[in-house]
């Protein structure tokens, strides 16, 4: 005659077999993780390349907490831009269009603010650098680089 188990061994090997299951399933998604953590960092260089984009250029815009002469807002200013590769990003002020960099290097006439350097729709990694700025610029400054990734950063003009 078979002797049967009591209710209590019988309990824990559902238990056994559950926690089994429950290591399986806890392997396999730690494998699957790190297989997608691998995939993500194919290139290291496009990973600094956008950690240095985020250091230089931080997303975050500070309020202007003194209050700008009206003389010094209305200066222009002259700065010289070299992208690298060349690409047609389009340096933007107040709303308009004001050059391209389609040939790599461009010396554009800017006013005290901020400009925009937009290159959305573009898949590389793209350097713009300022290679020439008058001297009472105080930013930017003087071979400044911006990393644009298909992205719009922006640049600060200040005397």
């Amino acid at each position: 005659m078979r002797r049967r188990g009591s209710l209590l061994e019988w309990f824990w090997n559902i238990v056994q077999r559950g926690e089994r299951r429950i290591i399986r399933v806890m392997v396999l998604a730690s494998v699957l993780l790190l297989l997608m953590q691998l995939t993500a960092v194919r290139d290291p260089l496009e990973f600094y390349m956008t950690v240095a984009a985020k250091v230089e250029a931080p997303a975050m815009e500070l309020p202007v907490l003194a209050k700008p002469e009206l003389n010094e807002s209305m200066n222009t200013w002259h700065l010289t831009l070299k992208a690298t590769p060349a690409a047609p990003i389009r340096i933007v002020q107040n709303g308009t269009v004001i050059a391209t960099l389609v040939k790599g290097e461009q010396q554009i006439a800017v006013q005290s603010g901020q400009i925009q350097l937009d290159a959305i729709g573009l898949a590389q990694t793209i350097k713009v650098q300022v290679i020439r700025k008058e001297a009472q610029l105080l930013e930017p400054r003087q071979n400044q680089i911006i990393i644009l990734q298909g992205d719009i950063q922006t640049l600060r003009v200040r005397p």
